[in-house]
């Protein structure tokens, strides 16, 4: 059996399970690393929002600066349990109780799709579990910085930024505890499976 067998529930995790768990056991068990050029291009974006200061920074990076704000805490780890399940994540930004995600992506994101993103969800809760304070009064603002493919295949900030602001409430908790408590459930029986 594999030491990469995680003691909590990510968001990464959940959409991974519910979606196939071959591939759950692959990522998550065996530890076999799955990414792409778009993965490391947000994750690229995500390191620039957290060091500032780096030297030498290419032409995404600056635009990348320029596009976005200054958060009091960047990454900020979130952990939380609810209802018996052990949750993580990690916000790209926090302001004075205010949840930032910052997306990438030539795909435009819409008022409709940041109320309906699950990922949202997720932080909602864990900060309502650790901070005491109810769902309703959580911020949330999800950054879409458009990207574009350049005809070399490589991946560019286009400049265009978009902000939304969502809201969750106790619905969005009922409607995805289920969800989750699956995941946790299946994750749960494919470790004692394989043992």
């Amino acid at each position: 059996m594999s030491n990469h067998i995680k003691p909590y529930l990510s968001f990464s995790q959940y959409t991974c399970i519910l979606k196939s768990k071959e591939e759950y056991k692959k990522r998550y068990i065996e530890g076999i690393s799955f990414t792409s050029k778009y993965m490391d291009f947000g994750k690229m974006i995500a390191e620039i929002s957290e060091n500032r200061e780096k030297e030498n920074p290419n032409n995404n990076e600056k635009m990348a600066l320029q596009l976005l704000p200054i958060f009091e805490e960047t990454e900020k780890k979130l952990t939380a349990t609810w209802h018996g399940i052990p949750l993580l994540g990690y916000l790209d930004g926090y302001n004075n109780g205010e949840i930032i995600e910052i997306k990438t992506g030539t795909q435009p994101w819409t008022k409709k799709r940041v109320d309906k993103h699950e990922q949202l969800d997720f932080y909602a809760i864990m900060l309502k579990e650790t901070e005491d304070i109810k769902i309703e009064d959580i911020k949330i603002k999800l950054i879409w910085l458009q990207t574009m493919v350049d005809v070399d295949g490589s991946i560019f900030l286009t400049g265009k930024k978009e902000e939304y602001e969502t809201r969750r409430t106790l619905k969005n908790e009922l409607y995805i505890y289920p969800k989750i408590k699956k995941a946790w459930n299946d994750i749960d029986e494919l470790i004692k499976s394989l043992l």
